[in-house]
């Protein structure tokens, strides 16, 4: 069926340049984790370098994109009108960008405490906010990024968007390897890198909305119809995307009055972000401009076509990847980041909170998947009420177990959290017509019976080569093996009931 291959095949697109990336990412991790570990230094950039991302992730992808792709796709027909409305917006949003980056900068301080008020008492706290005034412009570069991203996805020209990313992986990289090879600063030159990546992203998304007629000029703003309806659908979308980030801020706060934990925290999102990023992200943006398009919008029959066909992939990934992250956390921890500054005792440490982000991995990626059927219809309100409850039931279980599991509080909060808001997106959709249907059980049952088998092979192998797998020189080839052995088998017997073929239910 053409309007399901279209599908798979952006996000394909998408999930593997978001793949590329993220392997960057942990090449990335991998020599900060060598370099710097856990202490005041990697501790100060990880806070620092968190801050345009927080502000990245709520305003310029979430946001923005839930208001700007469904009010373009409604003008794609007419090129000038699309071409007048993208220059309108992007006036708007440079001269919103450059006050909002000159206020943050200002108060550059205050934005520390809020992420970490156990910084400030120590040295941590200065050399985080020199970093972050550093790295804030990133949020400049990206958040215009977006726009053209937009665009770019609007027409299905997903690969620069998804590409785009790896810049500041290398550039970081780079940095890095420049810094321990000259004895440079290396905090001051990895900040450095920051934005001078963000530049090159933009440059690379002006460029290929170019092609498509959209090269970018400075009009003086008019303040139209268009424009009122684009802040009115972002506004609650903007707010919805700071609540869900402040659950960020809460595990922030916490771990910064335990030494490590914010590094702690850190390393093991990033390895769950990497199926996450790979698989939610991914599927998220290749739903909404489809949601968006008007032979779908009005028909809930190919909205919910759609929208099955993302649960089904998403099951067929993530529920593997799940099981992996609860059952082979310290082996994964231990392989990617246990060198150098980063020790043994980090990794115990970190693989903890990776397992329990494990279980509310489902989750997020069901927040990607139920959250476009809201915007594509322009209703940014229910998902910020949704949020704000999650916030409030994460605020009140992490406070609340502080006590009890020190740093893991805020982790596990926001994955009960987490799963609450995935459950109410759900009830909700059904008022915009999306039913789950039944036919998703017979291929999810065979999912689970995979599923079955691979977590029956990392038990018994983790089990019995424990050490070879955590403390052996060799532990990198031995994972390696066990992940390709599994997941082989994994996808031998989804293919041997039918499910990975064009004829599977």
């Amino acid at each position: 069926m053409k309007f399901r291959s279209k599908i798979i095949k952006n996000f394909f697109t998408v999930s593997i340049w978001t793949f590329v990336s993220r392997i960057f990412g942990f090449v990335r991790d991998i020599m900060l984790a060598a370099f710097l570990g856990s202490g005041p230094v990697g501790e100060a950039f990880i806070i620092a370098f968190s801050l345009p991302n927080i502000f990245r992730r709520f305003f310029a992808e979430g946001a923005f994109n839930a208001a700007f792709i469904p009010l373009f796709k409604k003008q794609m027909h007419n090129k000038d009108e699309a071409l007048k409305f993208t220059l309108n917006t992007l006036s708007i949003l440079i001269l919103t960008l450059i006050t909002f980056c000159s206020l943050a900068i200002i108060f550059m301080p205050f934005l520390v405490l809020a992420m970490a008020g156990g910084f400030g008492s120590d040295d941590r706290f200065d050399l985080a906010v020199y970093y972050g005034r550093i790295t804030f412009p990133y949020i400049f570069m990206v958040s215009l990024s977006s726009l053209f991203g937009g665009i770019l996805n609007s027409y299905g020209k997903f690969s620069a968007t998804s590409a785009a990313p790896i810049v500041l992986n290398i550039f970081l990289i780079f940095a890095m390897l420049i810094s321990y090879g000259l004895d440079f600063d290396m905090g001051l030159l990895i900040c450095i890198s920051v934005p001078l990546s963000g530049l090159i992203q933009l440059l690379i998304l002006i460029q290929s909305a170019s092609k498509l007629g959209f090269f970018p000029k400075i009009v003086w703003p008019k303040f139209d119809q268009k424009l009122k309806r684009l802040t009115i659908i972002a506004f609650p979308a903007v707010l919805s995307g700071g609540i869900i980030h402040i659950n960020l801020l809460i595990g922030r706060q916490i771990a910064s009055y335990f030494d490590g934990a914010i590094a702690w925290l850190n390393y093991a999102d990033r390895l769950y972000q990497l199926p996450l990023g790979v698989i939610g992200i991914a599927l998220g943006s290749v739903l909404l401009p489809r949601l968006s398009e008007k032979t779908v919008l009005n028909n809930p029959i190919k909205m919910n076509e759609a929208v099955q066909e993302c649960l089904k992939i998403a099951a067929m990934l993530t529920v593997p990847a799940t099981a992996a992250l609860l059952i082979i956390p310290l082996p994964l921890i231990s392989v990617l980041f246990e060198r150098g500054a980063f020790s043994n005792v980090d990794s115990q440490f970190t693989a903890r909170a990776l397992a329990i982000y494990g279980f509310g991995l489902p989750a997020y990626v069901l927040h990607k998947i139920f959250t476009p059927i809201f915007f594509s219809n322009g209703d940014t309100t229910t998902p910020f009420k949704i949020a704000v409850i999650a916030m409030l039931t994460n605020v009140l279980i992490a406070f609340s177990l502080i006590k009890f599991f020190g740093y893991l509080a805020p982790v596990i909060s926001t994955t009960v959290s987490s799963w609450i808001m995935a459950i109410l997106l759900y009830k909700k959709s059904r008022s915009l017509g999306f039913k789950m249907s039944l036919a998703l059980l017979n291929p999810f049952i065979k999912i689970l019976v995979a599923t079955a088998i691979l977590s029956a092979i990392l038990i018994v192998v983790s089990f019995e080569y424990f050490d070879l797998l955590t403390t052996s020189h060799l532990r990198t080839l031995y994972l390696f093996l066990l992940i390709l052995f599994s997941s082989s088998t994994y996808f031998c017997v989804l293919w041997f009931l039918g499910i990975t073929n064009k004829n599977g239910n």
